[in-house]
């Protein structure tokens, strides 16, 4: 009897979590609803949020800020480690280096990608923009409300479905076929604690921090033989090129080639044949009229 007593009430929970999930979802279309017809968040530059409305609930809004400088080619590097220093100087706790790249050829532009705390974005600009001319600047942001609230309820209906477990596999003695069922359930269900709690922990990383790409070239003060030269430079190179790839396509058009040259030859001698025997009908009918 306790063994059928767990597996009721193992059915009993799982037909609840199917029952109970529709529900939440129904409830919650018509705050989605007037969620979307919200008004838009006026973002300004980096590190600065928008005004809160007063008594409104605050909004968990992930920020994203793109920068583009120009500056001579080569103030690129010395522009690009100072992006590095004043991360460094930030301390790992405040700004992650996510992506750095320099290229020289054909292309003078660095790309830096930071994630940073809102108050270490403007420094990272300022020091950066001290060096270059700002070209262009956005900030967009993505509110993280609904997923950050939805974890959380999740979160909390699977901590407790877990205790629930755990209060029954005390309870289960000695029936070993129970104790297997539960520890199963358990394991799926610590499993999608773990899920839930990384996804929430990725949400927060996301509203607590923001993330800034830095894009630094030097299309404006490139000069004006600079693309001459590198053509003439690469003119060896891409004559190569064709040549091989003519030598590779040579294979695959030699029996289009031949096939086509028969037919017209083909063509032309049926096109005499039948010339010469309407020449030959009208000189039969000329002598026929003159005898």
């Amino acid at each position: 009897m306790p063994m059928q007593a767990a597996i009721d009430y193992l059915v009993h929970l799982s037909i609840s979590r199917r029952v109970v999930r529709p529900l939440v979802i129904v409830a919650m279309l018509p705050l989605a609803v007037l969620a979307g017809c919200s008004k838009p968040h006026e973002v300004a530059g980096p590190g600065e949020k928008p005004a809160v409305q007063e008594g409104a609930a605050p909004r968990q809004l992930a920020y994203e800020h793109t920068v583009g400088f120009d500056a001579e080619p080569e103030r690129l590097p010395a522009i690009h480690a100072t992006g590095l220093a004043a991360c460094r100087e930030a301390g790992a706790a405040a700004c992650t280096l996510l992506e750095s790249r320099i290229d020289s050829e054909p292309k003078a532009e660095a790309v830096l990608t930071f994630r940073a705390r809102p108050q270490v974005i403007p420094r990272l600009v300022a020091a950066m923009g001290n060096q270059a001319e700002l070209a262009h600047q956005s900030t967009r942001a993505e509110d993280l409300s609904g997923p950050i609230a939805d974890t959380g309820r999740r979160l909390t209906m699977l901590q407790n479905y877990r205790d629930r477990l755990e209060d029954m596999r005390n309870r289960a003695g000695n029936d070993i076929d129970a104790l297997i069922k539960v520890n199963q359930e358990l394991a799926e269900v610590q499993s999608r604690l773990e899920e839930a709690d990384g996804m929430r922990a990725e949400l927060a990383q996301r509203v607590e921090t923001e993330l800034l790409n830095v894009t630094i070239s030097a299309e404006r003060h490139r000069p004006f033989w600079k693309p001459i030269g590198l053509a003439l430079r690469d003119f060896s190179g891409n004559l190569a090129e064709g040549i091989a790839y003519a030598i590779m396509t040579l294979p695959y058009l030699l029996p289009w080639i031949v096939m086509i040259a028969f037919a017209i030859w083909a063509v032309r001698r049926l096109w005499r044949a039948v010339r010469r025997r309407a020449a030959a009908r009208q000189a039969q009918r000329a002598t026929e009229q003159a005898g």
